[in-house]
């Protein structure tokens, strides 16, 4: 679920895992926490050596759920056994329980499963979420401009997810399904009937939709060049047990270029779009640094967002980024005609020198406030 954007750290960091154990299976030895090419902090070979269960802790910075919180992940990790030619593809079972808090009372936990079938070239995921949520939303009203009304929902949700590896790791094509049931439990500063459909509130939305990605960047955690396209489709109706008939659909690249030594540059582009029956809380956003999100909802988003790094020896980076992004829609309480801008500068180290992990912070400005990230990997992965 996009509300706990945040979270998703997590899922990257299971992704570490995976590749430590593609890239071999030694015994336990004494790890060393220093790079053996420049003696810097490097967590590299503590990766490749992670075995069995691992706490993960996480700090949470999404303004909309209160600029600070925690989520801590226990995971367990099975690898599995190398198999001929596709030992590029294979990665671990990992199984994990997870939970969270903010600062806004937010809170939830969750369980997470990822395996393979190297035999048929599949990927997939499972995932399950309790959470109690609390999360402003905004409205145009005639006559009162725009009020903002804090939403206590509470969203259980099951995800399945499989994909299969089509070409030499570069294009895979998969099917997504999701069954989420909200209740919402409180809205503040209005009556419900007023701007917001009671009729969409303590209903089950199940979706299934199918998607396909090129990928060829350096690295799936900081990349320094490549390309990322990404388009995928959902739809939802009753005979999947949703209570509601609606369609959403995704396109966005992320390009990353090398133009000089020490240079990055990266471009982003992302259209998002959904039919007229979606519930309120389904409608895409516009997702950037230095706007909460659900802050700019629309039937459709559209956003362009650059961020340039500049690298100062080997380990450090300084980075500066600025978007913009537009929310479109016709329906009543959504008319927006702006484009949001925000930006900001921030800063990174190279963590892990083997798998071109950095690790930093953000400091960004958006339309209506200051706020920080703590960046693990790139901001834009997903």
């Amino acid at each position: 679920m996009k509300w706990f954007r945040n979270v998703s750290i997590l899922f990257l960091l299971f992704e570490i895992l995976s590749l430590s154990f593609v890239h071999g299976q030694e015994e336990r030895k004494t790890l060393n926490l220093k790079d053996t090419l420049d003696g810097k902090v490097d967590i590299s070979e503590y990766i490749v050596h992670l075995k069995g269960l691992v706490p993960f802790p996480v700090i949470i910075t999404e303004p909309a759920l209160g600029n600070f919180g925690g989520a801590l992940g226990l995971v367990l990790i099975s690898p599995k056994k190398v198999e001929g030619d596709k030992q590029g593809f294979l990665f671990p079972d990992i199984s994990a329980v997870i939970g969270l808090y903010t600062a806004n009372k937010t809170w939830g936990v969750g369980a997470f499963r990822q395996g393979s079938l190297p035999k048929l070239g599949l990927r997939y995921r499972v995932a399950g979420l309790y959470a109690d949520v609390n999360l402003n939303f905004y409205r145009d009203v005639p006559g009162s401009g725009e009020g903002e009304y804090l939403i206590n929902m509470v969203p259980q949700a099951l995800i399945l997810d499989a994909s299969r590896n089509i070409l030499k790791n570069k294009i895979f094509a998969g099917v997504h399904y999701m069954f989420s049931k909200t209740q919402v439990q409180s809205i503040s500063g209005t009556s419900p009937e007023s701007v917001f459909n009671t009729d969409e509130f303590d209903k089950n939305l199940s979706t299934i939709g199918l998607y396909t990605q090129w990928d060829n960047r350096n690295s799936i955690f900081t990349p320094d060049k490549g390309l990322l396209i990404k388009a995928a489709g959902d739809f939802s109706r009753d005979w999947l047990g949703s209570d509601f008939a609606t369609e959403r659909y995704t396109v966005f690249t992320n390009l990353f270029l090398h133009p000089l030594h020490g240079w990055v540059s990266g471009l982003k582009a992302e259209w998002q779009g959904v039919a007229d029956d979606a519930p309120f809380y389904y409608f895409p956003f516009i997702s950037m640094r230095g706007i909460p999100v659900m802050r700019y909802q629309g039937q459709q988003t559209l956003l362009f967002e650059t961020e340039q790094r500049i690298d100062f020896g080997t380990r450090w980076s300084l980075i500066g980024f600025a978007g913009t992004g537009k929310a479109f829609s016709d329906k009543e309480f959504l008319s927006d005609d702006q484009w949001h801008w925000a930006g900001g500068a921030g800063f990174r180290y190279l963590i892990a020198r083997a798998f071109k992990l950095r690790v930093g912070v953000d400091l960004a400005v958006g339309p209506d406030q200051f706020a920080y990230y703590m960046v693990f990997g790139h901001y834009w992965n997903r």
